[in-house]
């Protein structure tokens, strides 16, 4: 409990007012922190089985000193978090997500993960959306990176995927920037070649998983985006204007009157 100051009567007040608003904060803090734990018990008491599954766990107090986090698993333990392993700040009453690592480590406790937790989540976001890309047939963009055995590596939403020289749908081989630069230079015109660095359209044939250290994608293209599909459109534009015009000059001779003999 700490010491009333014994000075004047303002002095007195102040202390009575810092100490009911300390009172008034650890309260809250408790309150909330009781019933963010009970939510998190309702949560991970439908999982059947947590092992390698992501919980819910909810600071209940906070170490700086020693940079640690306990936390209310709803399970049967509490945990201890690193603080430098968490993502940002924590206060009473957060939740943070981790992963159940085993259920019983040697020491028969809960071993939980939260290291690098929201970027593995992340990777799982974009492998989900390019399985929906790969069922549905759509064209996901990405870059030529480098020649490769058998062909030829494409970036994609961070992702390495590998072009197979079979599945090459382009009319040249790709180039470097340099060398398309001296070839515009020497020929005066744009190169065929898809530039390597450019961003282009793959659709995706063939996607394979082995746990998160092996992941393969292969993929088909370029498909567009390049310097000669840039080219091919705009010739499509100017066919369609010129196909427009003619109708229209068409359109305007046959509707008009016809001359007295």
């Amino acid at each position: 409990r700490a010491r009333r100051p014994t000075t004047d009567i303002m002095s007195r007040r102040a202390w009575r007012i810092a100490t009911h608003a300390r009172a008034i904060t650890t309260t809250s803090a408790a309150r909330a922190s009781t019933s963010a734990s009970a939510s998190v018990e309702r949560s991970n008491a439908l999982l059947s089985n947590i092992q390698g599954k992501v919980i819910k766990t909810v600071i209940t107090a906070v170490d700086h000193r020693n940079g640690i986090a306990i936390a209310d698993t709803g399970v049967r333990t509490v945990a201890t978090y690193k603080l430098a392993e968490l993502d940002g700040e924590v206060a009473i009453g957060d939740v943070v997500e981790a992963r159940v690592k085993w259920m019983n480590n040697p020491m028969g406790e809960l071993d939980l993960e939260v290291k690098g937790l929201r970027a593995e989540r992340e990777r799982e976001s974009i492998w989900r959306e390019l399985i929906s890309a790969r069922d549905s047939g759509s064209v996901v963009k990405g870059r030529l990176l480098n020649a490769v055995n058998g062909g030829y590596a494409v970036g994609i939403a961070g992702v390495i995927a590998f072009l197979p020289m079979r599945a090459y749908r382009g009319r040249k081989p790709p180039t470097t920037v340099e060398a398309a630069l001296r070839e515009a230079k020497e020929t005066g015109k744009k190169p065929e070649s898809p530039v390597i660095g450019d961003l282009l359209g793959f659709k995706i044939l063939k996607m394979t998983a082995s746990g998160d250290s092996y992941r393969n994608i292969v993929v088909s293209g370029p498909l567009g985006g390049g310097s000669a599909d840039r080219r091919g459109e705009a010739k499509r534009r100017e066919r369609d204007a010129r196909s427009w015009s003619a109708s229209a000059s068409k359109a305007t001779t046959t509707d008009a009157p016809e001359s007295a003999p």
